[in-house]
């Protein structure tokens, strides 16, 4: 069969408003954000495709997959077609290496001409993959369980519940500091003071916005606890631009989702997220106040926190593996003292 051929047929397997949808992002059956950026890409380029395909491996790979989906992800049967076409193009018309299926859950990357496999999300004791959209949610509920029982143990049961609300969100790690471990770090709101991400004055969320670095200390000194969350990304490659851009987006959502429910909860709390803020096409600073004040989200960088040091405090990965980006934020809570 002609690579073309078979880009035809997985195109025609999903009806018009599928494919709107796909655009959309606002699929009937959950579709991960990669897999959909795997099936728009081809639709694009599918003219562009050449050489021949072994039809055995493509009925195989579906077999495989789809075997791997009704025992793994048996409750949404809709979306197995997405997935099945996704690895289909990947390892076909792509000809990128496909992972056997004791390795599912993982991604590959090729190095030296060898693929390897990297899982960059992984449970440190288990086998779940937070990245995959085929996962065994029982594994993933109990491993989530397991981490909030020993925050618990270690942090009380507001930590406990701030932590299964982060997991619940769509975050994939999340780990408890006491806010007296912390550094305010003059070197890292001097990074923010030369502008090297681009948005120093120019929003809100970012200095000098957030106030001076004392500042920043007495309102963190408020609190007992900084929990910090991230979530990890995969890309198409290490300079996938845009793929960043979208986990940049995707990331935010997922902030404002733990914002909105910190507020019933703890809701003292203070939510700190990455850099800027996006929410807006042109930001009022500094000429006018915030349009969504409740929902403005300053920049962790910001308050002079080096990330990297939060991850280790934390026990969380602060790296997830090539061809992969993640982004961090923190909720702050608990009254200082207690």
């Amino acid at each position: 069969m002609e690579k073309r051929e078979l880009a035809r047929r997985i195109v025609s397997s999903l009806d018009g408003k599928e494919w709107e949808r796909l655009e959309e992002g606002t699929t009937a059956v959950p579709v991960s954000d990669y897999n959909r950026r795997v099936l728009l890409r081809m639709r694009e380029r599918m003219d562009d495709y050449i050489g021949r395909a072994d039809e055995e491996r493509i009925e195989l790979i579906g077999r495989e997959v789809r075997a791997y989906l009704e025992q793994m992800w048996p409750k949404e049967p809709g979306a197995h077609k997405y997935v099945v076409a996704a690895c289909q193009i990947l390892a076909i018309l792509e000809e990128k290496p496909f992972h056997p299926p004791e390795a599912a859950g993982y991604y590959t990357v090729v190095r030296d001409g060898r693929a390897e496999y990297y899982c960059p999300a992984r449970e440190k004791d288990g086998p779940v993959c937070l990245l995959c959209s085929a996962q065994d949610t029982t594994d993933l509920y109990a491993g989530w369980d397991r981490r909030t029982r020993e925050t618990a143990d270690r942090f009380g049961e507001i930590s406990a519940l701030v932590q299964r609300e982060i997991f619940r969100a769509g975050f994939t790690d999340s780990g408890v500091i006491p806010v007296g471990m912390i550094r305010f770090r003059e070197d890292v709101r001097k990074c923010c003071e030369e502008n090297r991400c681009g948005c120093y004055g120019t929003t809100w969320a970012c200095p000098p916005a957030t106030g001076t670095l004392d500042e920043c200390r007495a309102r963190t000194l408020r609190y007992a606890y900084l929990q910090l969350f991230s979530r990890a990304f995969l890309l198409e490659d290490g300079m996938d631009i845009n793929g960043m851009k979208d986990a940049m987006a995707e990331f935010k959502k997922t902030v404002s989702v733990i914002g909105k429910r910190m507020k019933e909860i703890v809701p003292e709390a203070l939510i700190l997220s990455n850099e800027s803020c996006g929410r807006c096409a042109s930001c009022t600073y500094p000429s006018a106040p915030c349009r969504f004040p409740e929902e403005l989200y300053h920049s962790i960088e910001g308050y002079g926190f080096d990330v990297s040091e939060l991850a280790g405090q934390a026990g969380i990965r602060y790296m997830n593996g090539p061809s992969t980006v993640t982004f961090f934020g923190a909720v702050l809570y608990g009254e200082h003292g207690t």
